[in-house]
């Protein structure tokens, strides 16, 4: 069965956030991240390379994420243009019982809306 992802437009996540019923999980790839300059502020970084590595069980894969609960929703977004990263980690996270959408158009989408950014430690 194909997987359908969950989009949640940046509007909507923005109101979750402020809200506090959301974790947000940045998905970005360490190569670029000098060159975005920003995030959604309080997102979580976790390693793509952790995500898309397909010989990882679903389980080990939110075992290792932090602090996540089942109470939140959790709302997964990177930069790259076919979201591949955050696709898996929606996906997985939505197996395991979790409430996760992908960010519609992902970063550049929150940022073209004019929503708020925190400055990378790397830029």
């Amino acid at each position: 069965m194909a997987f359908v992802p969950y989009w949640m437009n940046p509007a909507r996540a923005k109101e979750a956030i402020e809200a506090g019923q959301a974790i947000v999980l940045d998905v970005t790839s360490q190569f670029i991240e000098s060159a975005v300059r920003g995030k959604i502020p309080g997102a979580v970084w976790i390693s793509p390379r952790e995500i898309l590595n397909h010989n990882r069980h679903a389980a080990d894969v939110v075992k290792d994420l932090p602090g996540l609960s089942r109470d939140k929703t959790i709302i997964a977004y990177c930069t790259c243009p076919d979201e591949e990263a955050s696709a898996r980690l929606t996906r997985v996270l939505r197996n395991e019982g979790y409430d996760a959408w992908m960010l519609e158009g992902g970063l550049p989408a929150w940022r073209a809306a004019g929503y708020p950014m925190e400055v990378n430690q790397a830029a």
